[in-house]
């Protein structure tokens, strides 16, 4: 279970420390920082070396701990990006880069990375003024079938020091065990919410992970959307940094292997795609066999990004085997999935999930789909779910697709 991102937080989660972000340009604790006369720090990390700026934003969204709190996030990021909307009308006919797209043209320096020196369980990195701090803890071993696995709670904090208005419309993770194993979530916003952070605004979400190891790490990136550019900085698309930091048993500093996540070509067991600002983020569970067929259950939720409700009406889903066979395995009205025929009406800002079932004869495969969303005075769209690697051990699979259909 790489990356626990549910619509509600988990009761395992307890709350952490409230760690207030850091100053623009700081990025790990060896890094220089600005002089006491640049920066007035009310609180510190002696453990690990990070200061703090003090918190003066106009308006900072603390973790949500219930479904309400989930809810009133949405509403507000909805209401802020109806105002760009009306201020500044997007076209159906625009096309934005797709996340991985955005991920790919992120610049990182190898060395940023830290391979093979101790990491500190937290990390901060400022991207385009965007403050990213995230801090794990770990909440011990879980065991289950004979087997174990490792627990942490992580804690985002976002803080927006810069001029222009941004909103962060998805995410991309790499978690690292103590073996080396990779894994990847990728996904819409996070926790259900696509936040809008001005100038000066703040928001934190908390989330968990899992590792067969006591040992690892996690790195990875945020997608955001300029919706009010000042700074004149482009392009409006970009990715933000997560700086890697350690997973400990402990919570200290710890010396995780590297790892590098499925290169172009190749397919992790999770996917993002956005359409017209719907987004729907996917990934897959290996299940026992059953009548010699091999079987996955996708999870998949879907963010409604626009300034307007959507009705989700239809889903469609392929898989592709080793041979290259393309076969529809679930296609029809409503969401399907555990919701069947269900029509799923998503006011601006929110999201919902809906799991169902995948299948296919080879042990290694592809799966990719699309739901029917229309709305009010549009032709509607399908928002399509990318391409992801279905294998029996979780691990990334080739693009079996025919080579005119890659991207």
């Amino acid at each position: 279970m790489p990356d626990d991102d549910r619509g509600a937080p988990r009761s395992w989660l307890a709350v952490l420390i409230l760690a207030p972000l850091v100053s623009l340009g700081v990025q790990f604790a060896r890094d220089l920082w600005p002089s006491p006369a640049a920066v007035k720090p009310t609180h510190a990390s002696p453990q690990f070396g990070l200061q703090f700026t003090e918190p003066d934003v106009p308006a900072r969204q603390p973790v949500a701990k219930n479904e309400d709190e989930i809810n009133s996030q949405q509403a507000h990021s909805a209401s802020l990006y109806r105002q760009h909307a009306r201020d500044k009308p997007i076209g159906d006919d625009e096309e934005y880069p797709q996340p991985d797209e955005v991920v790919q043209n992120m610049k990182v320096d190898p060395s940023s990375l830290r391979c093979g020196e101790k990491l500190p369980p937290e990390s901060l990195v400022a991207t385009r003024d965007i403050e990213i701090f995230v801090r794990s803890k770990y909440r011990g071993e879980e065991r289950g079938r004979g087997q174990g696995v490792h627990t942490w709670s992580y804690r985002v904090e976002f803080k927006n020091v810069g001029v222009d208005t941004v909103q962060m419309l998805s995410r991309h993770w790499v978690f690292v065990d103590n073996d080396g194993g990779v894994s990847e979530a990728k996904g819409p916003g996070a926790r259900g919410v696509t936040p809008v952070l001005r100038p000066g605004d703040s928001w934190e979400y908390e989330s968990g992970t899992s590792l067969p190891t006591p040992i690892g790490s996690m790195n990875g990136s945020f997608q955001f959307e300029v919706l009010k550019d000042v700074s004149g900085r482009k392009p409006s698309t970009f990715a933000a940094r997560v700086g890697r930091l350690a997973l400990s048993p402990t919570d200290s500093l710890e010396r995780p292997p590297c790892g590098t996540p499925a290169p172009p070509g190749v397919l992790p067991d999770t996917s993002v795609r956005s359409t017209r600002r719907i987004i729907v983020g996917t990934s897959v569970d290996v299940l026992p066999p059953a009548e010699d067929m091999h079987r996955w259950r996708y999870d998949v939720q879907i963010n409604n990004a626009r300034e307007h409700a959507v009705r989700v009406i239809a889903h469609s889903w392929t898989v592709v085997d080793e041979a290259g066979e393309a076969t529809v395995v679930a296609a029809g009205p409503g969401v399907g999935g555990h919701l069947q025929e269900r029509v799923q009406t998503l006011p601006p800002g929110e999201a919902f999930r809906v799991r169902g079932l995948l299948f296919a004869r080879s042990p290694m495969a592809n799966a990719f789909g699309s739901y029917r969303v229309e709305w009010d005075g549009g032709e509607g769209v399908d928002a399509e779910v990318g391409v992801l690697g279905l294998s029996s051990d979780g691990a990334p699979v080739r693009d079996y697709r025919p080579e005119e259909d890659q991207e």
